[in-house]
């Protein structure tokens, strides 16, 4: 007898089908992308309020705390900070490394608070990597002084590119309820974000470069990055302080004016957390003979205000105030010209971020950055005369 192999019917084969295609799962559809981030950081100058609530105390703190937060997996954070104690900034940043931020961080070896400790045991300390924490030793570009920038820059955060901060905050909780202090911010500013990498990368080798000063004019900037020897380089903050008019005939600024005679006096405002030692005198001095040439000129000083730099100031008339509210002080390195500058007979521009007036500052990585926006710059001159009033 033959034996034939079997025919499967055509019924069998389509219920066959049927059956495997109700045991199978179908497949779950792709997840949809996350709507990008409408989040924004707001520019121009931020400031924080120590005698008011948490939220005005640590509101430089959460600005950067916000910028971190929204920080797109794959773009960029560079820090550095002289003085980095506060559990939450800390928190945000390996949050942000854990999603895929690159985070590089310079800190100054001077200082060793529990949370550096924390990031660099998270992060990691190679520089040829992604992602690193280091430490200077002294200056990271000099040969003395130390690293005493507050810089914080992000490449791509929440809806916004190239977003830099600059200013006089620590990320401690000291700063934010103890000290005056302010931050200002750049958004979408790729030119003036670019200006400040190299920078950055020869902070983080930790190593002598030449030259150590570096000047760059950025849009409505200038930003100034020292250490500075003074003995072949002009002291930055004497340079600025030569080129203030006291008095401008009214003429000048309005052709038009039934009294073109008359004399508008230049408004010279200084916030200074330290101002002190040979080079603070001799900017004392500088700053008596604006005063004497006409220039109405007020200093709000904090705890690093040497005592003979208070006796020129003081024996020569111009009013200081360091703050009615005890154990609250400026740590601001801010000065505000309101007036004649640079031959501009009525103009606004304030100067900024981390440089105190004294001979240790020469020697120290810091940022000095001159704001020529007149709006920002009033706004430096309101917070000024804010704090003349109340703090």
């Amino acid at each position: 007898m033959t034996v034939r192999p079997a025919r499967t019917s055509l019924l069998a084969l389509i219920v066959g089908a049927i059956l495997l295609t109700l045991l199978v799962p179908a497949s779950a559809p792709a997840a949809p992308r996350p709507a990008p981030s409408t989040w924004m950081p707001k520019a121009g100058p931020a400031f924080n309020t120590p005698i008011g609530d948490s939220d005005q105390q640590r509101r430089l703190l959460n600005r950067v705390i916000s910028a971190t937060g929204h920080a797109t997996p794959g773009s960029t954070i560079r820090m550095a900070v002289f003085s980095f104690g506060d559990p939450e900034t800390a928190d945000a940043l390996l949050a942000a490394y854990q999603r895929g931020v690159n985070v590089k961080l310079v800190f100054s070896g001077s200082n060793d608070y529990p949370a550096m400790q924390r990031l660099q045991a998270g992060i990691g300390d190679d520089i040829t990597k992604p992602s690193f924490v280091v430490f200077c030793d002294r200056s990271c570009r000099g040969t003395r002084g130390e690293m005493h920038a507050k810089y914080f820059a992000f490449s791509h955060t929440g809806a916004a590119h190239w977003v830099t901060m600059v200013g006089s905050v620590n990320l401690t909780q000291y700063n934010a309820q103890k000290q005056w202090a302010d931050l200002y911010v750049k958004v979408a500013d790729r030119p003036y974000y670019v200006a400040y990498r190299h920078w950055f990368a020869q902070l983080k080798r930790d190593e002598p470069v030449d030259p150590t000063f570096v000047r760059r004019s950025v849009g409505d900037t200038q930003i100034e990055m020292t250490p500075t020897d003074t003995g072949t380089e002009t002291d930055p903050v004497a340079d600025a302080l030569s080129r203030i008019r006291c008095e401008v005939p009214m003429g000048e600024i309005d052709p038009d004016s039934e009294t073109p005679d008359d004399l508008v006096l230049t408004r010279l405002d200084i916030s200074a957390h330290a101002w002190n030692e040979e080079r603070g005198k001799r900017l004392a001095w500088q700053v008596v003979g604006l005063y004497q040439a006409g220039c109405l000129v007020r200093v709000f000083y904090g705890v690093g205000m040497g005592a003979a730099v208070k006796a020129i100031l003081e024996n020569n008339g111009i009013e200081t105030s360091n703050g009615t509210h005890k154990g609250i002080y400026t740590h601001q390195k801010m000065m505000v010209v309101s007036g004649g500058y640079d031959g501009m007979p009525s103009t606004f521009r304030a100067w900024t971020v981390s440089h105190n007036w004294s001979d240790l500052a020469m020697g120290r990585d810091d940022l000095i950055v001159e704001i020529e926006n007149q709006a920002d710059a009033q706004r430096y001159a309101d917070r000024f005369r804010w704090m003349w009033n109340h703090a």
